[in-house]
Order: structure tokens, then C-alpha cells, then sequence
């Protein structure tokens, strides 16, 4: 560990990016290092399946503009129409390239179709048939590019409580059988399993020589989709340890150098599992989230500051389309459909990484972007400054221009920084010689 060059924290300097308490934008919202299309919080969905292409084979740049322009901003209906015509018409073109033969272009189109279907469904709640339809093809086109691999992605079902399932794909860096390290890959409160492919590194864990478990857990967007019982709970590592059982039965796993990475709500997720599952034996959490309650109240409009009564949901503005899918399409997840935005706000007091410091006790990297604001960053801080474990830090700011929640617009450098701090950790480097 002491090969690792402790990053520099870096305040923020940027004053518009400094306060989340009164708006959804500076976490989902256009940072610097975004086009700024719109004016709602519609470019970071943009940027977050534009910045796919990095692995030269995800979303197209002229495909992606041309379908932004015809939306109307801030208009969810627009969005979702308008990104299922450019989903049917490139799925349309992945079908007939397979047909002729021409495996490479039928695989590329496939994964273009399946970000263009997942971001077609954002913003629909779970009572719109339309999600369950546009995820049934975001997942089909995924998994017959999958099938198309030189080491095929292979789709896994993971054994949970009661005879449920979990979903999964594993990711193999060779064919050879060798046991390899191994990064667990989880998303957060809106990102599908299929999506950890490209921005959150299952690609990029492959080219580095680490076998890939793309996984969700309960709540989480295919999982919960697929199963409506299955919905959010605050002790992740329960399913964290069903996760596990499964990743270390598979002979080419190196159950020594087993990695669990949690982006975005995966941000508190991951660091809650670790503090109990001691299988794993790093840690990676972009963006730390030690308190869900905060965050969730600055996402929807509210000062996280002050006193809320049970009439707050008639003072939310739900013109903004991303608080209209927190206190619908999340709340849902929450197992709190129904519910008022009261009650699931007490709820989201639940998820909390207070008192867990001292029992997390393998090698952690904590990333955080400039643009989630001031707020969100200070949290993330003052929780790292407690843990006892080998540490890492790391703020990304404007000036590199990965500095948009868990680095969606930069996805090249949050793989750098994180990959290049597990090699340390695992001795990865000498491997690589």
C-alpha cells in the first residue's frame, strides 16, 4: 500500500457546483464537463450513454446527438419516444448484420440498441408497461452481444432467499480456467445490470486481466422489474453474501483477491457489506454515500437541514423529471409505493454506514466527484477520515473533466484510478511484467 500515491483533496472551487441542497442538478445535473443540450437534468442521462463509446462499443456520438435534438427538454414523454425509435432502428440493424454474417457489426449494433433501450426507460414508472417491455429489449440486446464475445459474457442466476433469484453476468478475463482476481461490480438506484458493462467497468476489468460479476441486488432496476417483491433493503450484506457464495463456487475465481465495487447508491451498499462480509478483501465506493436520508432529501429540493412534516410531498416540485422518478420509480423500490414522501423519507433514514467505520477492515478507495457539490462531498469525507483500514482517497474536480457523479463523463479516468489502485492492492503489476 504504500506504493499507492495518496491523492490530494482539492476544495471546491467551482461556487456554482457547491450547493445541493436546493436542486437535483448538482447531482444529476450539467457540470462543465457536459454539452449542456438541455436545460433540464436531461444531459446527464445524454452524457451517461454517450461516454458508453469509450469501449468503442456502446453509444454512437451521431446517433446520440440526432435523437437529443427531437426531444423536447424537459418533456419525459418526448424522451422515451424518441430514444425507442433510434433503440428499434438500431436493434433492427444489429437482427439483420447477424443474419448476414457479420458477427463484430451485429455485436456493436446490439449494444448501441440495448443503451439507447435502458435510456429510453429511465424515467417510466414501474406502473407503465412500457418499462417492463423497453427492459425486456435493453436485456435481449445485451445478452445476444454477449453471446457474441471471442469469451461469450455469461448470464448467471444467483440463488437468494425464499427461492428467488438474483441476476448476474460473469465476465471472464481468460478461457483458460486459471484462477483470476475478481471484481464484483454493483450499480446504484437507477442503473441496470447491463449497463455495468461499459461505464462501470466490467470492460475495463477485462482488459486488465480481473474476471467481472455484474450483479444486482434487491430493488435495484432489472431485478425488481423482473420481480416486484424483490425491493431495496438498508442490510446489503445479506444479499452480498448470497453474491459471494456464488462468485467463490466458480473454480476460476482467486478467492484471495475478491474486489467489491459500488457505484452511486452502490456507494453505501458496498461499504454496509463490506463492514460484515470479510470474503471480500477490497473496496471500491463511487461515490461514498454514508447517510441515503441527506441525499435524497437535496435530490428532491429539500434542505436536508431542516424539519419536514407530513404535507412535504405537496411542496415538491415534480416538474423536474429526475425528483418525479425519486419519489416514484425509487420509492417504488423501496418497497414504499403508496407510501408519502414523509414516510419515505423516515425509510431512507434506515441506510445508514453510522458506527461501521471500525469494521471495515480491508483496503478501501473512496472517489468523489467535484460536481455532486459541496454536501455530498463533505459527507463522503468526514466518514473516510474515521475508517481505521488501508485508505485511499480521491476528489475529481472540473479540470479533469470527470467531475459528474461517479464519473459518467470520464469513465477512462475513473477506470484508471480505480484499477490502478487495485493492482497495487492485489500485486497486480508484477502479474502484468
Amino acid at each position: 500500500m504504500e506504493s499507492i500515491e495518496k491523492a490530494r483533496r482539492i476544495s471546491v472551487v467551482n461556487k456554482d457546483l457547491a450547493n445541493t441542497t436546493s436542486t437535483t442538478g448538482a447531482v444529476f445535473g450539467a457540470t462543465p464537463g457536459m454539452p449542456q443540450i438541455f436545460k433540464s437534468n436531461f444531459d446527464y442521462q445524454l452524457v451517461r450513454t454517450m461516454i458508453a463509446g469509450a469501449y468503442g462499443e456502446g453509444g454512437a456520438i451521431g446517433e446520440l446527438y440526432t435523437t437529443a435534438r427531437r426531444i423536447k427538454d424537459g418533456d419525459i414523454e418526448s424522451w422515451t419516444v424518441q430514444w425507442r425509435a433510434t433503440a428499434e432502428r438500431i436493434e433492427g440493424i444489429a437482427n439483420n448484420c447477424l443474419k448476414g454474417g457479420h458477427i463484430v457489426s451485429a455485436r456493436e449494433a446490439f449494444l448501441r440498441a440495448s443503451m439507447y433501450w435502458r435510456t429510453g426507460l429511465f424515467y417510466l414508472g414501474s406502473k407503465d408497461t412500457r418499462q417492463f417491455e423497453m427492459y425486456k429489449h435493453h436485456r435481449a440486446c445485451f445478452r445476444q452481444a454477449g453471446e457474441l464475445f471471442d469469451i461469450p459474457i455469461e448470464p448467471v442466476t444467483i440463488p437468494y432467499e425464499n427461492g428467488k433469484t438474483l441476476p448476474g453476468y460473469f465476465m471472464r478475463a481468460s478461457s483458460d480456467g486459471v484462477p483470476r482476481p475478481t471484481i464484483m461490480i454493483l450499480g446504484g438506484g437507477d442503473s441496470t445490470c447491463e449497463e455495468l458493462y461499459d461505464i462501470f467497468g466490467g470492460a475495463a476489468a477485462v482488459r486488465r486481466g480481473y474476471n467481472a460479476l455484474l450483479w444486482e441486488g434487491p430493488g435495484q432496476v432489472g431485478a425488481y422489474i423482473m420481480d416486484h417483491s424483490l425491493t431495496y433493503r438498508p442490510d446489503w450484506e445479506v444479499p452480498t453474501r448470497y453474491a459471494v457464495d456464488y462468485v467463490l463456487s466458480r473454480s476460476d475465481v482467486d478467492p484471495k483477491r475478491l474486489a467489491l465495487s459500488g457505484l452511486s447508491m452502490g456507494g453505501y451498499f458496498a461499504p454496509r457489506a463490506v463492514a460484515y462480509e470479510k470474503r471480500i478483501t477490497a473496496l471500491i465506493a463511487n461515490s461514498l454515500i454514508p447517510e441515503m436520508k441527506p441525499v435524497l432529501m437535496a435530490l428532491v429540493g429539500i434542505n436536508p437541514n431542516e424539519a419536514y412534516g407530513e404535507d412535504i410531498g405537496d411542496k415538491v416540485d415534480l416538474s423536474e423529471p429526475m425528483k418525479k422518478f425519486m419519489v416514484t420509480d425509487v420509492q417504488a423500490r423501496c418497497g414504499m409505493e403508496g407510501k408519502s414522501l414523509a414516510a419515505f423519507l423516515d425509510n431512507s433514514g434506515n441506510y445508514s454506514l453510522a458506527g461501521l467505520e471500525g469494521r471495515i477492515t480491508c483496503p478501501f478507495l473512496s472517489i468523489e466527484g467535484e460536481g455532486e457539490g459541496q454536501m455530498a462531498n463533505t459527507m463522503a469525507h468526514k466518514f473516510f477520515e474515521k475508517l481505521t483500514c488501508p485508505k485511499t482517497e480521491r476528489l475529481v474536480t472540473s479540470y479533469e473533466g470527470g467531475e459528474a457523479h461517479c464519473q459518467v463523463n470520464n469513465p477512462s479516468l475513473k477506470h484508471q484510478i480505480e484499477f490502478d489502485w487495485l493492482d497495487d492492492v492485489f500485486e497486480m503489476r508484477k502479474e502484468k511484467k
